[in-house]
């Protein structure tokens, strides 16, 4: 059953067409990757799927409801969760703070009981840190709970972003770009952790991704564009026998870790 549809969606600036006429769908429990060249459109589709971009036309439902002109936060709260190509962190706070910072979806706390510290507010506060403490368990930084952001290995800053994504709970999980700056040993450990997230915990993942040699190994559906286009869309081995990517793609270089 597709968890997210996207029809005919089409995102323009000015003169350029980032996205034009997308079709293709998530479904639930899989583990999908949209990859292309760069200028293919895929962040752009990413920010129209999470709110921070309004299409110009098309359609996306998830669950059966439009996301057109649904900001961030809302989607947020309907349980779809993104990470960034780009490291977001709060620098200058601890690890444990920043996830922590992920639970903002189970916080109904106000101002005035923050200040007060009424005994609702001290529950809630006490259940968010159990939660962040699950969710770098699960993601191996517990040790690292009171270092400071800024002060990590970009590696374990990834880690820490993904211990915030979880931490909020999320149905559908998109990660943009999650392997870029990663040596080998810790794009297995990404690899792993993907198919966690989804066996594991029951999140539905779907990723942007130039590592082609991560992406057969961990998507069991991937989704190809060029200048916004689908041009390709089936299993791993599909797409790598698919004469239009082979000549895109894979015909420029034999190297099976070529990024695409």
């Amino acid at each position: 059953m597709a968890l997210m549809e996207v029809k005919e969606l089409t995102m323009l600036f000015g003169g350029i067409t980032a996205v034009d006429h997308l079709n293709f769908e998530v479904e639930e429990d899989s583990i999908t990757a949209l990859i292309g060249p760069n200028g293919a459109g895929k962040t752009a589709t990413f920010n129209c799927l999470t709110g921070f971009y309004v299409p110009t036309s098309g359609e996306i439902l998830y669950e059966g409801k439009s996301l057109v002109n649904v900001p961030p936060h809302k989607i947020t709260d309907r349980g779809i969760i993104r990470t960034f190509q780009n490291v977001r962190l709060f620098n200058n706070l601890t690890v444990m703070e920043n996830v922590m910072s992920g639970c903002h979806s189970i916080s109904k706390k106000f101002v005035g009981s923050a200040l007060l510290r009424t005994p609702s507010e001290r529950r809630e506060e006490a259940e968010i840190k159990r939660i962040a403490e699950e969710a770098m368990e699960y993601i191996g930084i517990s040790d690292l709970r009171h270092e400071i952001a800024k002060s990590l290995p970009y590696g374990t800053q990834r880690r820490v972003e993904w211990a915030r994504a979880i931490a909020s709970k999320p149905k559908l999980l998109l990660l943009d770009e999650p392997a870029a700056g990663l040596n080998r040993q810790e794009k297995e450990d990404l690899v792993t952790l993907i198919r966690r997230f989804r066996n594991e915990l029951g999140m539905t993942v779907f990723l942007i991704e130039h590592d082609m040699g991560m992406v057969m190994d961990v998507a069991e559906k991937i989704v190809v564009i060029s200048f916004g286009t689908k041009i390709a869309e089936g299993t791993p081995k599909e797409v790598q026998d698919d004469p239009l990517v082979v000549e895109a793609y894979l015909g420029k270089d034999d190297d099976e870790e070529e990024a695409v």
